[in-house]
């Protein structure tokens, strides 16, 4: 193996250096760190052009569908490389370049490049023309060049390239990766390292390109058993009601959704798929909840889940539910929606039962969670905060169930009783509203709010004889007009 000397000695490399004094440096440099190396020659020949211009010349492979990713990729490299870095990447050929031309360019390319990169976020694909220009730089390929595969973390290195430097799309692997690029001495022989200044940026340039390595493609069938539909809608957020659904672009449906609103064909919009659903006057609960929960995923808040249902065409009881969205990237904007409908086998068919029965029935089925679940769970004090917590739980569910599916408009309960009961009724209620209310300004809306556990089982006891005194008036109600023929 020849010495430093010798091989700056060498005919080519000694006319190279008379010509190009202001690398003599970083020639003597390179020719110390190869001297030991068997190639040493055809290595310090190769890396004349970039000692001299200071500049390290990469090409970066990728394949077509990878373009996205490979464009993040290179623009993190060039940006921070203080104009030392020179990338080829097919991307910025030329349209004018094509066929012979632009496979000479690829030679070329790949011949002058001090630094080979492969992209392969998911290796499951062909890999010909990748491992076409990979075998034109491993021809060439010296001790001072570098080979380098940056991959998913989940995706195996075929083996063709098993052996190269191999950098896992993870924060660790891509920082470790990026302190080689910049940081460390000699990213070839000879020269210093590319940009120390951005020590502080490298976690951050670390995360851009891991988030553009996305996850291989997985070629699975996803079979979904509840009824699905995947809808698209731009500017959710800014909707005004629920009739703004109905614009919805429908992009899938699996045969259970079809089925369930009577279809056998994919319909255009969300509008056409519901046109089956009988509502009634006034009705529509289930598309205004499904239009606030759409409204709240697109505005990044949170939401209850929906409670309202509707009746498919053959007499079934379904409640929508928002299951998941697509977005573009972590934080992007929402691409599509995707609603499941869950089959309410508990949910009861009031199209059948007398209005005035139905409403005074659903009355009593609230009265009744109200007694249990709130009244005799938290009307004996005092609360801790968990016990506070738990009430607020209780009542919400309570709230947003008589919501969804009271079924009746709560100015129309006083007509449910006559004479005395009505003028009962509303003091009752009015009693009620004083405790709670919609604006939060009741006494049990602020000792909730304040978290005092000795005031607020005390406001609930006070509520028990109300509670029991309107159980014995509805009930004895009820039993009128079931026994009323006429009804």
């Amino acid at each position: 193996m020849p010495s430093a000397q010798e091989l700056i000695k060498d005919a080519e490399i000694a006319r190279f250096l008379e010509t190009h004094q202001g690398a003599a440096d970083a020639i003597q440099r390179a020719a110390r760190e190869l001297a030991n190396k068997p190639d040493a020659q055809a290595a310090l020949k190769k890396l004349l052009p970039a000692l001299s211009s200071k500049i390290v010349k990469v090409f970066f492979s990728y394949k077509t569908k990878d373009a996205p990713a490979a464009q993040v990729v290179v623009s993190v490299l060039r940006e921070s490389s203080a104009d030392k870095l020179e990338i080829t990447y097919q991307g910025e050929f030329t349209q004018e370049i094509a066929g012979r031309q632009w496979r000479e360019q690829i030679r070329d390319g790949v011949r002058r490049a001090n630094w080979f990169i492969l992209l392969l976020p998911d290796p499951s694909d062909e890999l010909d023309w990748c491992l076409y220009e990979t075998g034109l730089f491993e021809a060439q390929l010296t001790s001072a060049d570098r080979l380098i595969c940056l991959h998913h973390p989940d995706s195996a290195i075929p083996s063709p390239i098993e052996g190269y430097h191999a950098v896992a799309a993870t924060i660790p692997e891509m920082e470790k990766f990026l302190r080689m690029v910049y940081l460390e001495e000699g990213p070839i022989p000879g020269l210093p390292p590319i940009n120390r200044s951005i020590d502080h940026r490298i976690p951050e340039l670390a995360g851009r390109i891991v988030e553009a390595i996305r996850a291989p493609k997985r070629k699975l069938q996803r079979d979904v058993f509840e009824p699905w539909i995947e809808l698209r809608l731009e500017e959710a957020g800014a909707l005004k009601s629920k009739e703004g659904l109905d614009s919805a672009t429908i992009v899938e449906a699996n045969k259970e959704a079809l089925d369930l609103f009577g279809f056998r064909q994919l319909k255009g919009t969300f509008g056409e798929l519901r046109s089956t659903i009988v509502e009634g006057q006034g009705d529509g609960r289930w598309r205004e909840e499904l239009f606030h929960v759409i409204r709240k995923i697109a505005q990044g808040r949170t939401f209850n889940p929906i409670q309202a249902v509707f009746q498919s065409p053959d007499g079934k009881i379904y409640r929508p539910v928002a299951l998941a969205v697509d977005r573009s990237g972590q934080d992007g904007p929402v691409q599509t929606y995707h609603l499941t409908f869950a089959e309410e086998v508990t949910a009861s068919d009031t199209s059948v039962i007398p209005t005035e029965l139905s409403m005074l029935g659903t009355l009593l089925r609230f009265t009744f969670r109200f007694r249990w679940e709130v009244l005799e769970r938290f009307a004996k004090g005092p609360l801790s905060a968990d016990d506070i917590e738990r009430l607020e739980i209780n009542l919400t569910r309570i709230t947003v169930d008589w919501e969804s599916r009271g079924a009746m408009d709560e100015a129309d309960i006083p007509k449910l009783f006559a004479g005395t009961q009505a003028a009962r009724l509303q003091e009752m209620t009015t009693a009620w509203y004083r405790l709670r209310n919609r604006e939060k300004t009741g006494e049990l809306d602020i000792a909730i709010e304040q978290k005092d556990g000795e005031k607020i089982p005390k406001l609930l006891a006070g509520i028990l004889p109300l509670n029991q005194e309107f159980l014995e008036m509805a009930a004895d109600r009820f039993a009128e007009m079931v026994g009323d023929p006429k009804r």
